[in-house]
């Protein structure tokens, strides 16, 4: 039985986001009355840390592990393997002359007015790329057939290289595909238990270089990745729970094993695109159309930008100064989070991250061996985090090393006290993703005034409402458990799939009947997709997407082609007035006398999955709630420590009002309103922090 169909008749699901310091866990019964969230320690490479959340869910709620209708997992796993370049062995087979493509690369210069640049080292070293004599044109016809030798010496070179993974990637196989069948075909019947992947099904795409080095990327972390479901499958089946598992894709779709496998590629952003698919759904249930998501865990701080309740996709980005081509949630990552480590350098600066202290040591305060400040140690010392109750009092937290952590490495070198020590490690924590956040909305051309600020992660709350304040925003959302919200996110994820072809004509010249029929083939593969999932003909959507530019043009523009039923469904003078369109919301100029071309045909099906019902909350009887308790905490230089109110977020009824400076606390988040602010609770569970 299909994962989906399952799932449509589903009672328990669980979510799962494994980050680099916790793994977040969500269970939920599809009728709302059953919910349940954890978090542990990652386990960075094993599958340990999932299963040894979900023994602690089912323990938790009494619920056996082989009643789990459904699993969606999100991960960092492919991501890791490619920042730390501790991915596969790969070889490479190129079209001859072809050998240096990822060494000359596209000539694009990362800093364009530096005299000396290094150049990022290429996925798959000169060395390990084979040659393959046989030639295709630009209009996909056969100049030079690969012939029988060809293909023996390829098989030869790969064999002689003992490679964990190869990637194929011929000249223009996005047109024609028949020379890198062959290969694969040789090359699995020689090397029969090393995965090949094609660049015309990881990348059907003009451009050489990111064509070939999305397929080699692909291939770096296909091993590590197999590796990983390999090892998940096997530690579900121990534990008794032949529950299916949907994989989150970096576009924010769920994904089968069976894909994931094909094209590892899909899994490069998986994890922060849980928190961003969970924020369309807030959107969904308040007026408030337009945010940015704000996602802070141990190790990175991610953001996005949801405008009109819908997040911003693209087509490509750089991943360590590699270009992957993939469709993906426009998501942008610094290395900012709780385990952040904070130094003074040697001209007597005061430093937050990019390192990280991760789950292991972890930060100083978690008594595990770390001995370097973070911002997790300077929220414990300026009394925002209560060691007693750190993740529901399951994790230790020791005051006194946090304290003596700061001090030694960042209080005396600067020569100042520990408090105004531990208030400059969150004030550069929060400086730097308010300047990400200010960066990503300046590309866009989108006013911050008219946003609001969504937090989540277990760190996002505690540093949400400075971070808005000092961009002006309207204010701050906080989902009702922040820390786990990208796993919930999971579990609200359609299953994906994207189906990509070359298509190149001028729009004024473009047969419309040929493009009809494209659009007709490309539509019927995903529908038959679809149909293997188990996804009912009603539940199915597509998306049609054109890649254009202006004739004479390099870069491309994504174009929603508007699909119909009708004989006359394409008005060439219509689309190119919506290209133009585009064209000046992205760089605020165009010029509408300028001819257009396609370049690429995108579709997009997707099959939806039942929604959990989430509970929501029952009304205040009164406006006011009473705090738990009250403790000093730092909150500013200038007035030091401050009486401030704590409150218990799960005291708190629909139209509470928390009046700043306060403290919200919840076993999964730290929640910081300041003075001048207040705070008003929703019926759906929602925080809503209103900056004055």
């Amino acid at each position: 039985m299909t994962a989906a169909k399952r799932a449509s008749r589903s009672g328990i699901r669980i979510g799962v986001d494994v980050g680099g310091t916790y793994t977040d866990l969500v269970l939920i019964e599809e009728r709302g009355q059953n919910l349940a969230v954890e978090k542990v320690s990652s386990t960075p490479g094993s599958a340990a840390s999932t299963i040894d959340g979900i023994r602690k869910l089912t323990a938790a709620t009494g619920v056996p592990a082989d009643s789990i209708d459904l699993i969606v997992h999100g991960s960092t796993i492919a991501t890791n393997a490619c920042l730390t370049r501790r991915g596969a062995r790969v070889a490479l087979v190129v079209t001859e002359g072809f050998r240096d493509v990822l060494e000359i690369r596209n000539q694009l210069r990362p800093h364009l007015y530096r005299l000396t640049q290094t150049k990022p080292a290429a996925v798959v070293p000169r060395r390990r790329i084979v040659e393959a004599r046989e030639r295709i044109d630009a209009f996909g016809d056969v100049v030079e057939p690969l012939r029988e030798r060809s293909a023996e010496n390829v098989v030869a070179g790969l064999r002689a290289l003992d490679p964990d993974a190869v990637g194929v990637c011929l000249t223009f196989a996005h047109l024609n595909d028949t020379h890198e069948r062959i290969v694969a075909e040789r090359i699995r019947s020689s090397l029969e238990t090393t995965p090949v992947y094609l660049s015309s099904l990881i990348n059907p795409q003009i451009e050489e270089f990111p064509r070939a080095n999305t397929t080699a990327m692909a291939a770096f972390v296909g091993p590590v990745v197999e590796a990983y479901l390999d090892d998940l499958m096997a530690r579900l089946e121990s534990l008794d729970c032949p529950s299916p598992v949907l994989y989150l894709r970096s576009d924010g779709g769920v994904a089968t094993s069976r894909a994931i496998r094909d094209n590892p590629a899909l899994l490069l952003l998986s994890g922060p695109a849980g928190g961003v698919i969970a924020a369309t759904h807030v959107a969904d249930k308040t007026e408030i159309g337009d945010f940015v998501t704000f996602d802070m865990g141990g190790t990175s701080a991610d953001f996005s930008i949801v405008v009109n309740g819908e997040p911003a996709t693209v087509s490509q980005r750089m991943i360590d100064g590699q270009p992957l081509r993939q469709p993906m949630i426009d998501i942008e990552t610094i290395s900012a989070g709780g385990g952040s480590i904070a130094r003074v350098d040697v001209a007597g600066g005061l430093r937050v991250g990019p390192d990280s202290a991760g789950a292991e040591p972890g930060p100083a305060c978690h008594a595990r061996g770390g001995e370097l400040p973070t911002v997790t140690d300077a929220a414990v010392v300026l009394g925002i985090i209560d060691p007693a109750a750190f993740l529901g009092g399951e994790q230790a937290v020791d005051a006194c090393l946090a304290r003596e952590a700061v001090e030694r490495h960042v209080a005396r070198p600067l020569g100042i006290d520990v408090e105004p020590a531990a208030l400059g490690i969150m004030a550069v924590a929060n400086a730097q993703m308010a300047r990400a956040i200010r960066a990503l909305s300046a590309e866009r051309g989108l006013d911050l005034r008219r946003f609001a600020l969504l937090a989540f992660g277990g760190a996002g709350p505690m540093c949400a409402s400075s971070i808005a304040a000092s961009l002006g925003m309207r204010e701050v959302l906080v989902p009702p458990n922040p820390g786990v919200f990208a796993a919930l996110g999971m579990l609200m994820s359609d299953i994906r799939h994207t189906l990509q072809r070359p298509y190149h004509a001028a729009v004024d010249a473009l047969d419309a009947d040929d493009l009809a029929r494209t659009i007709t083939g490309m539509k019927g593969h995903i529908d038959g997709m679809l149909e293997r999932d188990g996804i009912a003909s009603d539940d199915r959507c597509f998306r049609y997407v054109a890649d254009c530019r202006c004739i004479g043009q390099f870069h491309e523009l994504a174009v929603t082609l508007d699909v119909t039923c009708r004989a006359d469904w394409w008005n060439p003078a219509e689309f190119a007035a919506s290209f133009h369109q585009v064209h000046r919301a992205r760089y605020g100029h165009t010029d509408a006398s300028v001819p257009v071309e396609l370049v690429n045909l995108r579709l997009e099906g997707r099959g939806r999955v039942p929604l959990p019902r989430l509970p929501g909350l029952d009304a205040a009887d009164r406006e006011d709630p009473e705090p738990t308790d009250r403790r000093p905490v730092w909150l500013d230089r200038a007035t030091g420590a401050v009486e401030c109110a704590v409150y218990e977020r799960s005291r708190l009824g629909a139209g509470h009002r928390v009046k700043g400076p306060a403290i919200v606390r919840q076993d999964d988040s730290t929640i910081v309103v300041l003075a001048g602010q207040q705070a008003l609770t929703t019926a759906d569970g929602l925080l809503r922090i209103l900056l004055g």
